[in-house]
């Protein structure tokens, strides 16, 4: 269904008002978020810049994944994203966090690992091309909140409105390989449709 709804999608934003991204000297690209969209910028959490970096790739699918640990009530999340980038660069000689965007539970949305460069994981998959977005947490486990929820869509649509992707590519991680990810308390509005058709809705405003 959605698939057939893609063609036409897309000439109905033209008239959304989305600034085009920009490319820093660094070579980072920075994205202009409206201001419905209050996203908390890496500079503003005290992320670290990179010390390397990896060929850069084209946006073309939007993949939903979970922190897949349980994530105590109260905690800190700034402090998590710090603790989890300096796992990421020392135990996992990743480049960054694996993520493009952290929303915490309370529907915070925290800029990650930059935009234009591909994603990590521990499974099989190519993340290449693909823009991820993690809730933290274990959602085997924990339920998905309202705030938690809306996050995803706006930040979905944002996404597939700057890099024009179509609404069948929006999936979770246990779409591409064998993994319990995005958790089946996430994966569920994947898989009824929910993200899509509320994606969709979002983009034709």
């Amino acid at each position: 269904m959605y698939k057939r709804l893609c063609p036409f999608l897309f000439s109905l934003i033209i008239f959304c008002s989305c600034t085009a991204p920009i490319k820093t000297d660094s070579d980072i690209l920075e994205l202009n978020y409206p201001a419905t969209l209050p996203v908390i910028r890496r500079a503003d959490w005290g992320w670290q810049p990179l010390k390397r970096t990896l060929p850069t790739h084209a946006i073309s699918k939007i993949t939903l994944h979970h922190g897949g640990v349980d994530y105590p009530p109260g905690k800190d999340p700034v402090k998590y994203l710090r603790e989890l980038q300096q796992w990421s660069r020392t135990e996992k000689k990743w480049i960054d966090i694996p993520y493009h965007f952290m929303i915490a539970p309370s529907g915070a949305i925290y800029e990650a690992r930059p935009i234009n460069y591909p994603g990590a994981t521990n499974t099989d998959y190519d993340p290449t091309g693909h823009a991820l977005i993690c809730l933290i947490g274990n959602y085997e486990n924990a339920t998905v909140n309202q705030e938690q929820l809306q996050a995803i869509i706006e930040m979905t649509a944002f996404l597939a409105m700057q890099f024009y992707v179509p609404l069948y590519a929006i999936k979770g991680h246990k779409d591409y390989t064998e993994t319990l990810c995005p958790g089946k308390n996430l994966y569920q509005y994947i898989e009824n449709g929910t993200i899509q058709s509320r994606v969709q809705e979002r983009l034709i405003k």
